[in-house]
């Protein structure tokens, strides 16, 4: 019988929701005090002692659904929220100096991620002490649980945490992490996954054990998700969703679990060792599971010059990464209707994405390019971006508009002539008084490259520059345009 996962989901939701992302993430996140979490109501001693015993117990049980023998016992201690407050801004402090928090933060406002002028710090933290109830670290092989922690949540917790310390037995979790830290966003994302999938999955065998079914057996986990996606859509705004940072957090939790959904079922736990040691490369792999096993489909490798060295000399670059499927996703959902978003990264093959600022800070750049496995997923995704160009700016002078380019000039805003850009900081964009700004998007063969935020004189060659980029392959699978072949000039 196949059962929907929807009740087992609703009970561990929450604790699995952020409770390992620092780790999941390769350090990619960061916390900071939370104003408006609950008050705790820390657990007296005795039922703290009763929790830490039912913590061995359900240790073994977490090992006999996962085939894993312990090796040796794990270190466990009831903490304060302060403890875990603590514990994760000194960590993300040190992976984001001054300098580094404030590139993301301007990045990330500008690409939709966060609020313009929100501290990232700040924010992140603020979602985790909202609904963390554990963590394992893998430093200290120790299992902090909340002094505070939910009864409801107390058994999924442990559970999905102590799959951690198994992994970490067998598979060393910090050097697993380390190995990725260097990675892009969209590869860190696919190998954080295996990782969350794996402890997502067991948390859920440990649910439902005693109806003799196993998450194999549950309707696809992100498929469940995205249709309840599809009916809040419905019910509040037929075109576009805010993202947020459970949007960008939650993709190992949910995805992971739905590409071992149908991993494990075709090679069985015992799979998991290959996972560990050769992870997928690409959220495409963990939305796709079709394009990595049996055969591993690579993502295609771009790489752009850093182009305040060339074409925008009086701009600095403060950012960039790999999106992947997920991430550009996530960009087009903001804009457009979720199906729409989903069908616009289908086919993805690679890409990378840039932000770029002036000398003083008061005006962005976004360039990107994007890699599709043909030209009809290219053709797909450049429709989409049109789409989502018309629905962010508030402009109505074409430079040009047909089947490969859309080149929309945004005029002059009647602000000030110091007054910032507001470049994609909400649906709609003011100009700067000073010169005509302009958005691009062009599709040539199965590659999309666009550009947000240049100014008239820059369009044009910002746009060339982009063409000129390098990849290692030079020809797809189907044996069209190579890398070095760019369109002629519109």
């Amino acid at each position: 019988m196949v059962n929907s996962p929807l009740n087992f989901l609703r009970k561990f939701w929450l604790c699995a929701a952020l409770l390992a992302a620092v780790w999941a993430l390769a350090h990619e996140k960061a916390w900071a005090r939370c104003e408006s979490c609950p008050e705790d109501q820390p657990l007296d001693e005795k039922t703290q002692a009763l929790a830490l015993q039912q913590a061995d117990d359900i240790f073994k049980e977490v090992s006999r659904l996962r085939g894993l023998p312990i090796k040796n016992p794990v270190n466990k201690a009831f903490e304060s929220r302060a403890f875990f407050h603590d514990y994760y801004l000194k960590l993300l402090q040190e992976q984001y100096p001054p300098s580094k928090k404030r590139a993301y933060e301007k990045a990330y406002a500008i690409l939709g991620l966060l609020p313009e002028n929100t501290d990232l710090i700040q924010s992140y933290l603020d979602s985790f002490l909202k609904v963390v109830q554990g963590l394992y670290d893998p430093r200290t092989k120790t299992l902090y649980l909340a002094n505070w922690i939910d009864p409801d949540k107390e058994e999924q917790t442990m559970a999905h945490e102590l799959t951690h310390a198994l992994q970490d037995q067998y598979y060393d979790l910090q050097a697993f992490m380390d190995r990725g830290k260097d990675a892009t966003m969209d590869a860190q994302f696919a190998r954080s996954s295996v990782m969350e999938g794996d402890a997502v999955a067991t948390a859920l065998n440990y649910s439902i054990e005693d109806k003799n079914e196993n998450f194999t057996q549950l309707v696809n986990i992100a498929d469940w998700v995205r249709m309840s996606n599809l009916l809040e859509e419905s019910g509040q705004k037929a075109f576009g969703r805010k993202v947020d940072l459970h949007d960008v957090i939650n993709f190992p939790y949910i995805y992971g679990a739905a590409f071992l959904q149908k991993y494990v079922k075709s090679y069985g736990w015992e799979g998991m060792k290959y996972l560990f040691e050769h992870p997928p490369s690409s959220t495409h792999q963990i939305i796709h599971p079709e394009d990595f096993f049996p055969k591993r489909q690579k993502p295609v490798r771009v790489q752009i010059d850093d182009l305040s060295q060339s074409v925008l000399k009086d701009y600095s670059r403060i950012w960039e990464d790999t999106f992947g499927e997920y991430g550009l996703m996530l960009l087009m959902r903001q804009y457009l209707a979720e199906d729409e978003a989903r069908h616009s990264a289908r086919g993805w093959r690679g890409d990378r994405v840039q932000v770029y600022e002036t000398r003083d800070g008061s005006h962005e750049v976004l360039t990107g390019y994007v890699v599709f496995n043909d030209e009809t997923y290219a053709d797909d995704f450049f429709k989409s971006y049109r789409s989502l160009l018309n629905a962010k700016y508030n402009a109505d002078i074409f430079r040009r508009s047909d089947d490969t380019i859309h080149w929309v000039s945004l005029g002059q805003g009647a602000g000030s002539p110091t007054e910032p850009a507001q470049l994609n900081r909400g649906p709609r964009h003011e100009a700067s008084a000073q010169e005509d700004l302009e958005v691009y998007v062009e599709r040539f063969g199965r590659r999309v490259v666009f550009i947000e935020g240049t100014t008239s004189r820059l369009t044009a060659k910002v746009r060339a520059a982009l063409w000129d980029v390098s990849r290692p392959d030079s020809k797809s699978r189907h044996g069209e345009d190579s890398a070095s072949t760019a369109p002629r000039s519109p």
